[in-house]
């Protein structure tokens, strides 16, 4: 069983955002812990700085979000992904989208940016548990996730 540090950040009266940090490629990476985004997802300037060369495929599936339908969707490979003592050598088939909107609202509160978000595929992967009590994110290395 991995746990890591987990972060509440208020954003707005009643608005909350889980925040945890990690890694991808030896960068450190500032995570949105998100169980309603059904897909983890990464920022595309992030991946574009950190691979300019990297080709990626266009997501088939269906697009949507909160934000609507009307969104362009990448899909990439991450590699060497950490969250504290936990390595994946491979996070395979990452959404990669534009964080832009995410990030100006951040920037607007005065946060620092993000460039993840570790979605519900992670966490039912993962058997993951949230303990808001004790601010510590619990989840198991599962077979094949590698």
């Amino acid at each position: 069983m991995y746990k890591t540090p987990i972060k509440i950040l208020q954003l707005e009266k009643g608005d909350y955002h889980t925040l945890l940090n990690g890694m991808v490629a030896g960068h450190k990476v500032r995570i949105v812990l998100d169980t309603g985004a059904s897909h983890s997802c990464v920022d595309k300037s992030f991946v574009n700085l950190l691979f300019p060369n990297r080709e990626m495929e266009k997501n088939e599936g269906v697009n949507a979000g909160i934000g609507g339908t009307d969104f362009e969707v990448l899909v990439t490979d991450l590699p060497d992904f950490k969250i504290g003592h936990f390595h994946q050598k491979m996070m395979q088939n990452v959404a990669v989208i534009d964080f832009s909107h995410i990030n100006a609202a951040y920037k607007a509160l005065h946060l620092k940016p993000v460039q993840m978000i570790l979605g519900n595929d992670f966490c039912v992967n993962h058997k993951a548990v949230i303990d808001y009590e004790t601010n510590r994110f619990f989840f198991k290395k599962t077979k094949g996730k590698e």
